[in-house]
């Protein structure tokens, strides 16, 4: 395969636009309000071509549209001074005209801007493993700063450079290397070409900036650095009004093309807010932005492939077919054809193998021979024109699903990362490790009946809604149910706060013979979010518990008299809170009602002959508990503090986990042990022993030795104690994401330990 330092792979659109769903981020590791969720109601993403408005009007070759091909579904921002890079590699000669920015934030206020340069690059060195490094804080992301008379600076007049943390990667510094990424800059000759960036009332969109007569024009494999700054509000640091933010995507490719310079000016205490060191500057990021250069080539170009084939997962055996559409042209004048076109396949991380593709016009395809279920396969393809110039494109990969266990978790939301939501969905649910389960995840596609087949029980997060679902879900699952026999009882979960997409969001009475109202004991729609405003759907709602109930009575029963249950995703996932009320079947029972709407159902159970369900319109991640008379204060999280509710369904569905969270017996001897989870967001529960009684102080304090929070500081009885950190400082204001340290002192006991905030 070829090697792809400093290779650039790139989607090229001609007149093809390609549309993305915008999707929610998952919780972020950075710096409070820099990574964020992308604004509900975003539309659909479509490549651009070069507009009109550009100002050509006989280009001499043919135009088109450079960008890294990722995923779009980060709002990543930056505040005032904060500087944002890009590289680009160009495979032939041609002009830049314009550059198209999409947009995932804008200020509240009117007055921010951007300035945009051109610069060639310094970056990246072959030394570096950038891939390796990326978005660490002690691997050495961070390249350093520039300092200047008037301050820290990305680039210009500098009198030092200092080096960052990158200096302590591998075998650590290299002798005299310069890690300033940025070389000379190219466009404009002098100043910055600049824009105003208006306040939005609803998506943001794309902002496209022309050259106009700095209409760059480059060579054949030139690297190219575009520099954004944010401008406007020097003085009002990182204020959620001020803030600007591009679509971004996760990629992985080396060296990692997005950089971003934390000013001191939006970061007073760097990147890293609990950093021992300043780490001011450029630093790699995992993600790429979503720029476009809107160019025009003038030389002989390799062929573009498009529309590759890229399912993630199978259920078969036989061979795979893939497809690529590969096209030609020399706009440099002359013949053009595609010479030949190959798919390379690798099985399991073993070497790769080729397979030629054959066409029909313009589209090629080829078969991956079948594989055992449970491989793995990546692949890549690669194509000549009739010059000789060569293009490959990044690797794909698909997984053989093989069914292992009798229980599927189907995690169908894009709000945390797979791996995240398999720790936190099942945190505490099966402390036995009971139950070994397969997972399904969205970018798998949707479910059918031929993956739903065999299995016994089905958890099925849709959280946030659905991001790759059926729309005969529904159907899907009654095919499943009514399978059910005494030999093979079956059983669903759904927990999803709107079950619209379920019915399709019918207003409508089901009829017998439905899934709806023959599994689910679902009679009407209710009322569909609940919430009824944006506002109201990103704060705190009330729901009620069922005291008594087999799923929700120890949550009700944690209640008592002075806490109340709320549902709120917004904090604890990043997403907004639309959930429904149910109007049930008779034999359907009430976990979950909405004490804002006449007690209305939100969450039931039901079951059969052979045959359970439980469905729930609210993410059972996202339930917190809250004082009554002190509604500004979240004070418990319910999956750490008083257990996961999946535990409870497992049970009632026929398989005890043997949650324990009581205390069995006086401890014998002090200890503190380590907090769960750890890195955590938003909540993390710490346990304690206490032999005898005594006055016990547990604190929180910061890299710095500042204390943050003390969370217990009183006369306590011989016991097991667990508490719980949601973040918040003395002050009730947020942490800074960072390493923190937490310390108990209880009659001459001290011991300390560190953990993670990870936001």
């Amino acid at each position: 395969m070829i090697n792809k330092k400093l290779l650039l792979v790139l989607t090229v659109l001609l007149t093809v636009s390609v549309g993305l769903m915008a999707a929610v981020s998952g919780i972020n590791t950075e710096r409070p309000g820099e990574i964020m969720p992308l604004k509900s109601g975003a539309p659909a993403y479509f490549g651009s071509t070069l507009a009109k408005t550009n100002g050509v009007v006989t280009p001499m070759g043919t135009l088109d549209t450079m960008f890294w091909e990722i995923n779009p579904n980060t709002n990543f921002g930056g505040w005032t001074d904060d500087y944002f890079a890009e590289y680009f590699v160009f495979e032939t000669e041609g002009i830049l005209h314009s550059i198209t920015f999409h947009m995932s934030d804008l200020p509240a206020v009117t007055g921010g801007g951007m300035s945009i340069w051109l610069f060639s690059s310094n970056y990246s060195w072959p030394e570096i493993n950038t891939m390796a490094i990326k978005d660490t804080y002690t691997k050495g992301c961070h390249l350093g700063y520039y300092q200047t008379a008037s301050g820290k600076e990305a680039y210009g007049e500098p009198t030092e450079w200092v080096k960052g943390s990158i200096n302590t990667y591998a075998t650590g510094a290299i002798a005299d290397k310069n890690y300033d990424p940025l070389k000379e800059q190219l466009v404009p000759f002098v100043g910055a070409i600049t824009t105003n960036l208006e306040p939005a009332t609803s998506d943001v969109g794309y902002v496209t900036v022309p050259l106009g007569d700095d209409a760059y024009t480059y060579a054949a494999g030139e690297t190219l650095m575009v520099l954004v700054r944010f401008n406007g509000f020097p003085t009002m640091a990182d204020g959620a009004d001020y803030r600007i933010g591009f679509y971004s995507g996760a990629i992985n490719v080396e060296p990692q093309p997005g950089l971003k310079f934390y000013a001191a000016t939006a970061n007073p205490q760097g990147r890293d807010a609990n950093a021992a060191t300043d780490d001011w500057g450029w630093h790699i990021r995992l993600y790429a932005w979503d720029w476009r250069l809107n160019i025009e080539w003038t030389g002989d170009r390799s062929p573009v492939i498009s529309n590759v084939t890229a399912d993630k997962a199978y259920l078969v055996t036989t061979p795979i077919p893939i497809s690529a559409t590969i096209i030609d042209d020399n706009p440099s004048g002359g013949l053009s054809s595609v010479a030949w076109a190959h798919v390379h396949y690798s099985v399991d991380g073993g070497d790769f193998v080729e397979v030629a593709m054959t066409n029909v016009g313009d589209v090629y395809s080829a078969e991956i021979p079948g594989q055992a279920l449970g491989s793995t396969v990546t692949y890549y393809i690669d194509a000549a024109d009739n010059n000789g110039n060569v293009k490959e494109t990044l690797e794909y990969s698909y997984y053989l699903f093989k069914k292992n266990n009798k229980v599927l978790f189907n995690y169908d939301d894009g709000t945390l990362s797979v791996n995240s939501a398999k720790t936190y969905y099942w945190y505490g649910a099966d402390p036995d490790g009971k139950f070994t389960r397969d997972t399904w995840q969205a970018d798998y596609g949707p479910i059918s009946d031929a993956l739903l087949d065999g299995y016994q029980i089905i958890v099925h997060v849709m959280g946030s809604g659905p991001t790759n679902q059926p729309e005969d879900i529904g159907a899907i699952y009654k095919n499943w149910l009514d399978g059910t026999t005494a030999l093979a009882p079956r059983s669903l979960f759904i927990s999803g706060q709107d079950y619209g997409y379920i019915s399709g969001f019918a207003d409508t009475t089901f009829a017998a013979g439905t899934f709806e109202k023959d599994y689910l004991g679902i009679e009407t729609l209710g009322t569909q979010d609940v919430t009824g405003t944006t506002a109201k759907a990103q704060q705190p709602w009330r729901v009620d518990a069922v005291a008594s109930n087999v799923l929700t009575g120890d949550y009700a029963a944690f209640c008592g008299d002075s806490l109340a249950l709320f549902y709120y995703p917004y904090y604890e996932l990043g997403f907004a809170a639309w959930q429904d009320d149910i109007v049930k079947v008779s034999g359907a029972v009430t976990d979950f009602t909405d004490p804002n709407n006449s007690n209305a159902p939100m969450g039931i159970h039901y079951e059969g002959t052979n045959w359970k369900t439980v469905f729930w319109t609210v993410d059972y991640l996202a339930l917190d508990f809250w004082n009554k008379a002190d509604t500004a204060t979240m004070y418990y999280w319910g999956l750490t503090d008083v257990g996961n509710l999946l535990g409870n369904v497992l049970t009632y569905f026929g398989e005890p986990v043997g949650i324990k969270n009581e205390v069995v017996s006086v401890p014998k001897t002090y200890s503190l042990k380590q907090n769960f989870p750890n890195p955590f967001n938003p909540t993390t529960a710490i346990e304690y022993n206490l032999p005898e009684k005594g006055l016990v102080k547990l604190s929180i304090y910061n890299m710095l030795g500042q204390q943050v929070r003390t969370l217990v500081n009183t006369n306590q009885e011989a016991n097991n104690y667990r508490v719980t950190w949601n973040g918040l400082d003395d002050n009730g204001v947020v942490a800074p994401s960072g390493i923190y340290f937490y310390t108990i002192n209880a009659n001459g006991f001290n011991a300390t330990r560190k953990m993670v905030f990870m936001k």
